[in-house]
Formats: C-alpha cells, structure tokens, sequence
C-alpha cells in the first residue's frame, strides 16, 4: 500500500485529466437515452464452482445535434447520418424521437469533453472509443421487479449521452448522400422495436413520464417565482423577463399522431405569438398568488387563452 502523499504534480496531472465543460456556439444537443440495470450469471460447462454472477447496463439511444436546419443523428444499431430538419421530419420515428429529447433536456447549449468514455455503458454503445464527448440530460429508467412488474421513470440527471464526433463540428459536416441517406432509413426498419412492434408501447409511455417530467419542472419553476413575487413584489416587467430567461425555453405543441403508433409528436414553433404565452404567464401567477396549485391555474389560463 502506497501512503505518500499527492505531489503537486499529481494534483496538476488530476485536473488536467477532469471532465471539461464547453458551450455550443452554433449548436444543441438532445438525446433519448433509456437503461436497464440486469443480473445474469454464467457458467463453464462441466467445470465445478464455475457460476458468476453478472451486473450489467443494457438500453438504447437516440441523440441528436441541431445546428440550423442541420440535424446529426446517432441511432443505437442504425448508426449516424446528418440530414435537414424536413428530412427528419419525415420520419415519424425520429421526429418522435427528436421531441421527447426535447422534453428530456436541461442544457442543450452544454457538452462534457471526458478523457475516456464511461465503460459503465459498453453494453449500450457502439465505437465507445471514439465516444468522449457527452452532454448531461434528463433520461429513462426500465425496471422489471421480482414480480415481473414493469416501471418506467424518468432519473432528473445523468452525463449519459455520448457523441462519437466533437460536437462543434456539426456545422461544418457534409449532409448525408441521398443514397446514404436511404440506407440509414432502411436500417432504421430494422431495429428490434420498429420489426417487432416493441415502439407502439414505449412510445405512449415515455410521451407520458417524459411530458409528467418537464410539466413537474414547470410547476416548480412557477411556485418558486410566485413566491418571490409575492416576497419582493415583482412587476409584470420583472416576471416576463424571468419567464422568458428561465421557464419559456423552447415552445411546444402537443399533437396527437394519427398514424399507427398513435405516439406524442412536438414541434417547435419559434413564431408563437410571446405576448399571448406572457399573458398566460401574468394569469398563472396572478392564480397562484389567490392559492390556486400550479397546475389548475395553467390549465385554467391556457384555456382562457382559446377562448
């Protein structure tokens, strides 16, 4: 056992070798990352005592970097493609895939530059060599207890998403061949969840704890400022500066698919009129303040909003 101390070159190489922060200029980062902690145990055929208990990490991914009408896809088994927005638009895997990420992410300005990948996640990944640079979101947890119950949830938090590319290179990569581009979608049918049916179920529940996740965030974000309005006594002024900052972000619409999977589509739509979304805003809080909960009075001002 070695008891020396650490010199001031060991703590200079320790620093050095940290996880680093870097914003994305021209850039944002999604992903739907869902994992699935299991035991197994192996054995030698013939050899006495030879049983191993197994603990492992297996799952899948979807990520995605955005840059412009740009989009970067990286798909566990399919592999990576860059397409036009409208090009992903027109797959409804993806455009379902790309608006839970949506839901799911904190920062999308962010990535993690890591000296090595994190080999927690061999099972999942494909070219983990190549893979180390990561960005921190919200992500899916699948358990299945000893009664063969199945839950999902949604863990707030996890450096567990990564890139095989530097993130900043996305706007100066070529997009996808056409011919490449058919490829991927031709690999993308083959994904176990698409071949034998497995999306038609996840698809409604992570629509659910993705949109339970991000409506709970809302919630909190509101009471906590109601209550610094009623606090410091805030002006509107001072509230729509705070909203816009800090809960608007980007802006959803809610649509229910009509095709097959019947799943929660989102899409961005950066022309909503943002005095109407203030004024929804103004209502919530003015609600909160007279001892309505959050989500009565978003429902409440939202529907006052149609009207």
């Amino acid at each position: 056992m070695n008891d020396t101390a650490p010199t001031m070159n060991d703590a200079a190489t320790t620093a050095t070798t940290a996880p680093t922060t870097h914003v994305l200029a021209n850039a944002k980062c999604s992903g739907v990352f869902w994992q699935q902690h299991y035991e197994a145990y192996s054995y030698r055929y013939n050899v006495a005592n030879s049983t191993v208990l197994r603990n492992g990490i297996m799952g899948d991914y979807h990520l995605f970097l955005r840059s412009g009408d740009k989009v970067y896809v990286d798909v566990k088994n399919v592999g990576d493609a860059v397409m036009s927005f409208a090009e992903l638009q027109k797959n409804k895997y993806l455009k379902y895939y790309y608006g839970i990420s949506l839901l799911l992410a904190n920062n999308r300005d962010i990535v993690i530059q890591n000296t090595a990948f994190n080999k927690a996640y061999d099972e999942i990944y494909e070219e983990t060599k190549k893979r180390t640079w990561s960005f921190e979101t919200a992500y899916i947890n699948y358990n299945m207890g000893q009664t063969y119950k199945e839950t999902y949830e949604v863990i707030p938090s996890g450096n567990v998403c990564y890139f095989k590319i530097n993130p900043a290179d996305v706007e100066k990569m070529e997009y996808t061949s056409p011919q490449g581009l058919e490829l991927f979608h031709r690999i993308y049918m083959c994904r176990k969840d698409v071949r034998f049916g497995y999306f038609l179920n996840r698809a409604g529940i992570y629509k659910k704890i993705a949109t339970d996740y991000q409506m709970a965030k809302k919630h909190m974000l509101i009471d906590n400022m109601a209550t610094l309005k009623g606090k410091y006594h805030m002006n509107d002024d001072i509230l729509t500066m705070l909203y816009n900052n800090v809960i608007k972000g980007d802006t959803y619409e809610y649509i229910t698919s009509k095709e097959e999977s019947d799943a929660l589509l989102l899409e961005e739509y950066p022309d909503m009129d943002d005095d109407d979304d203030n004024d929804i805003f103004k209502t919530i809080y003015n609600e909160r303040l007279s001892g309505v909960d959050a989500y009565t009075a978003y429902t409440a001002a939202s529907a006052a909003d149609t009207t």
